[in-house]
């Protein structure tokens, strides 16, 4: 099995990827770039991936923020837009959803909000206008609407059909 120190490089020389084996598995941190730029760094325990996965759009400039334990996504999550504004900010248990999880517009203000119970939308949903008043709400029992969903003008008013 191989152990130590690898690199795989493009046809110019330029290394895109950068890690460590460990008896033929993934062991510390590994490293992905893209024409010299990093583009994500990882961990790994004994071939599995653990703790932070960071993604980049660009040199520091990060798209995502992940955790994983034993492989899986676990622990809270962020993605953000090449302006480096939050776009999605959510919580993942075992691999799956489960928590708040928030959608952001560009300007980062609100735009949908939902709770999630291993996967499933469990509670109230809610979106929101581009001025902050809310603009469809909704009640979920594991994955299923319970009831009609209810929708809001600008301001806040009932909107009807």
């Amino acid at each position: 099995m191989e152990t130590g120190a690898f690199e795989i490089v493009d046809k110019g020389g330029a290394v895109q990827m950068q890690g460590m084996l460990s008896d033929g598995k993934l062991e510390g941190l590994l490293q992905i770039r893209q024409d010299g730029a990093p583009q994500a760094a990882m961990r790994f325990a004994d071939g599995v991936q653990q703790g932070e996965c960071v993604i980049l759009h660009a040199p520091h400039r990060p798209s995502a923020r992940l955790f994983f334990v034993d492989g899986q996504l676990d622990g809270p999550a962020e993605f953000y837009s090449l302006q480096g504004v939050t776009v999605r900010k959510t919580h993942y248990r075992r691999g799956l959803v489960h928590g708040l999880q928030q959608d952001f517009y560009a300007d980062g203000t609100l735009f949908e909000e939902t709770r999630y119970v291993r996967g499933l939308p469990d509670g109230l949903w809610r979106r929101f206008h581009t001025g902050g008043g809310l603009a469809e709400r909704r009640s979920y029992s594991a994955g299923v609407m319970t009831g009609a969903p209810e929708r809001f003008d600008e301001r806040g008013r009932p909107v009807k059909g």
